[in-house]
């Protein structure tokens, strides 16, 4: 048996590349996520390392003397002579007829067709034809394959919409529990992300439940002094809550807006949204954060952003050092599962998710069990794929 390891950024390319070297009867027998060695594996994206293998055919026999004229290629078949595929062999030991070149065939397709299922589901049996669509809608999630794969492992012994709905989340919430993050012990606790998704009012939330709730001294300290009305957005909900807010044009500023709040409990530092394609305003905002010796970095993103520039804004944004992760805008998205994969793509913990615009009710820490929940709320509403499952 020939095995040979492929490398590859998705199953598509390493298909390509078995059936290249291999050829169509290769088998793919595992496959799993990897990182490049060394530094350079941290800022890279996981490559996929997919193992085939193909059974090599024994070797041929020499070929028997030739038959008599007349008999080499025609066999009695209902007194008619039948062409012998060359090779084949019937289970009695002789030469194959049309039947046999038939099952043959139908072999064949039945090998391409498991193939075609492992590629869908990479080392897992094929999905039953009633979780077809089920599957389309996970997908429809930006989930990843994988864990679609793991959300329906097996779940074809289990009966009625109400169990798989049950199984489901219930795997959902497994999955999630490595992907959520406690509350933050830390003092200072900054904010960033791309222009537009709500940080500002996220920190207010935030700010008030500390606050109000758990009745903590908390300051406010605004970085955001390019965006027409940021500084008196802030300043209206510091007025409301009673709480003290610092304006900061340099990192001079901010360690000088620091010290003056030493007394407070909790300090929310407010940045300035940024494009993430635009490096030098990162590192404008990376030279405040410096200033800040222990601090937590929330990345807060959008639910209603595209998957691709979701997973830009990740990368682009490590020069920063997030350490957590907020989506806001739950209610305004059909797809809360796209979550799941910029998570697990940013590597850092989810701490809150948004759900509108109220301050300070709209806002939920992250727990597995409401995540899942809401995530399949959205598989079973009626979309493009039909009646909810």
């Amino acid at each position: 048996m020939k095995i040979k390891r492929y490398l590859a950024r998705d199953m598509q390319e390493a298909y390509l590349a078995i059936r290249r070297d291999l050829g169509p009867e290769a088998v793919i027998v595992a496959t799993r996520q990897v990182r490049q060695p060394g530094l350079k594996g941290l800022f890279l994206p996981p490559r996929l390392e997919v193992t085939a293998a193909l059974e090599e055919a024994p070797e041929r026999k020499l070929p028997e003397p030739a038959a008599p004229a007349g008999k080499a290629a025609l066999q009695p078949g209902n007194g008619k002579g039948q062409v012998t595929p060359a090779g084949a062999v019937n289970p009695a030991g002789g030469r194959n007829n049309g039947l046999h070149g038939l099952e043959g065939l139908q072999r064949e397709l039945a090998e391409i067709k498991a193939a075609l299922n492992r590629l869908v589901r990479p080392g897992s049996p094929p999905v039953p034809e009633h979780l077809l669509a089920l599957r389309q809608r996970l997908l429809a999630q930006e989930l990843e394959e994988e864990l679609v794969a793991l959300l329906l492992d097996g779940i074809e012994a289990t009966g009625g919409t109400e169990i798989i709905g049950d199984v489901i989340r219930s795997r959902l919430a497994d999955h999630l529990s490595h992907q959520v993050a406690s509350q933050s012990r830390q003092r200072v606790q900054a904010f960033i992300g791309p222009t537009g998704v709500g940080k500002t009012t996220t920190l207010a939330k935030i700010a008030a439940r500390y606050s109000l709730y758990q009745e903590q001294k908390v300051g406010l300290i605004t970085l955001d002094t390019y965006r027409i009305g940021a500084v008196d957005q802030l300043k209206t909900y510091a007025e409301i809550m009673g709480l003290p807010l610092e304006v900061a044009m340099t990192p001079r500023e901010l360690r000088a807006s620091l010290e003056r709040l030493e007394h407070c409990d909790v300090v929310l530092v407010d940045t300035a949204g940024r494009a993430p394609e635009n490096k030098a305003m990162l590192a404008e905002t990376r030279g405040f954060l410096e200033v800040i010796p222990e601090r937590e970095v929330y990345l807060v993103l959008s639910c209603t952003t595209r998957r691709q520039d979701l997973l830009r804004a990740v990368e682009n944004f490590r020069s920063l050092k997030y350490n957590r992760l907020i989506f806001t805008k739950l209610d305004e998205t059909s797809c809360p599962g796209v979550m799941l994969t910029v998570a697990a793509a940013a590597g850092v913990p989810l701490a809150y998710i948004t759900t509108g615009q109220d301050v300070p009710d709209d806002l939920e820490p992250a727990d597995p069990h409401l995540l899942a929940r809401r995530i399949w709320e959205a598989v079973t509403k009626d979309g493009p794929g039909g009646q909810a499952a």
